[in-house]
């Protein structure tokens, strides 16, 4: 899929919870970050998932409608962009993931107090950058097979000057329908980087998952 102009690319990063202020930058930021963080995760040499593709294409045009449309307001491609993000990605894995350990140690109540501050996060904070980007184009070029369940999805954002930025998208087949668990930039994990940041804040806060919490209010 290429387009000519692509406001997906805020989605992108957004969903991902790594933003960058315009495609060069983001590329420069994720190469420096990628020299001490690996690829978390290889993928085999195994046949194209062609439905795990075409569900990242699929994904992408709709963003392209709705946040290309300049008769659309600020709100209305919020709410937009909080359907795609909960059709599109298994929030519940990505925000699981992300508290690590301190999962287990949270009370009921805890947790879902944090899954619902970790959707609103994403919401809230990155769907303000959606017209910070102008001009890039999104390509999908090719998939394959990690495990019986995983795919990945390799694609670049390309803007009009400057390097592109390869992002490969973690595609998890639940039940016959595909969602997004992790988006890898530049080789670097979004999820695993949100991890990290999320155990900072506990490490602070003495260990306590209430640290987070009031982190993720505020």
């Amino acid at each position: 899929m290429k387009n000519k102009r692509t406001p997906l690319y805020a989605l992108l990063l957004s969903a991902a919870c790594v933003f960058a202020a315009s495609a060069g930058s983001a590329a420069a930021d994720l190469r420096i970050a990628a020299q001490s963080t690996p690829m978390l995760y290889q993928v085999a040499d195994v046949a194209e998932d062609v439905g795990a593709k075409n569900f990242i294409s699929s994904m992408g045009e709709r963003g392209i409608n709705f946040l290309g449309n300049q008769a659309m307001s600020e709100s209305a491609k919020k709410a937009e962009f909080k359907k795609l993000l909960n059709d599109s990605f298994d929030m519940n894995t990505i925000a699981r993931f992300s508290l690590g350990s301190s999962w287990k140690t949270a009370t009921p109540a805890q947790q879902k107090e944090y899954l619902s501050l970790f959707n609103a996060m994403i919401i809230k904070v990155y769907s303000k950058r959606f017209s910070d980007y102008k001009g890039q184009t999104f390509e999908v070029k090719s998939s394959r097979k990690q495990n019986d369940k995983d795919s990945v999805v390799t694609s670049f954002i390309v803007p009009d000057d400057g390097a592109k930025v390869q992002v490969d998208w973690r595609v998890r087949n639940k039940g016959g329908s595909y969602k997004v668990v992790d988006i890898v930039v530049e080789g670097v994990s979004m999820s695993q980087t949100q991890r990290a940041d999320f155990a900072s804040v506990i490490q602070r806060g003495g260990g306590k998952i209430e640290a987070l919490l009031e982190y993720l209010r505020k």
